[in-house]
């Protein structure tokens, strides 16, 4: 999205924007961070209320992503689309995206470690 097309959707002037935001980056920055604080709120509330149960958290997590991303709207992932502007991994917008993809990998692994635990807790192991 251009500068211009943030000015007009936002209906402020170009220095507004550049006094209280700095730069097209720290916008995209800012953005990022908004809506990872947002999705790990949903994700984590979409997931239990999927179920509590170990064995069933991890295909409630891929079940709650397919429906977020089948919704109507739904019009891609910011993330990928910002590391595909950005792609010099050292980038800071790339960095924010990586970070919450990295954010998603750890929570996906967390539920298969519980799913692990479980199992072992159910053979009798320690």
């Amino acid at each position: 999205m251009s500068v211009d097309a943030i000015l007009e959707q936002a209906d402020v002037a170009r220095m507004t924007l550049y006094k209280n935001l700095g730069s097209k980056q720290d916008l995209i920055i800012a953005t990022l961070n908004r809506e990872d604080r947002g999705f790990r709120q949903w994700l984590a509330s979409a997931v239990e209320a999927r179920s509590n149960r170990s064995k069933d958290r991890i295909l409630g997590l891929f079940h709650a992503l397919h429906d977020r991303f089948s919704s109507d709207g739904y019009r891609g992932c910011a993330f990928i689309r910002a590391s595909i502007e950005y792609p010099g991994p050292g980038h800071p917008v790339h960095r924010a995206a990586r970070a919450h993809k990295d954010m998603i990998h750890s929570y996906r692994s967390g539920l298969a470690a519980e799913l692990d635990g479980a199992a072992l807790q159910i053979h009798g192991e320690p």
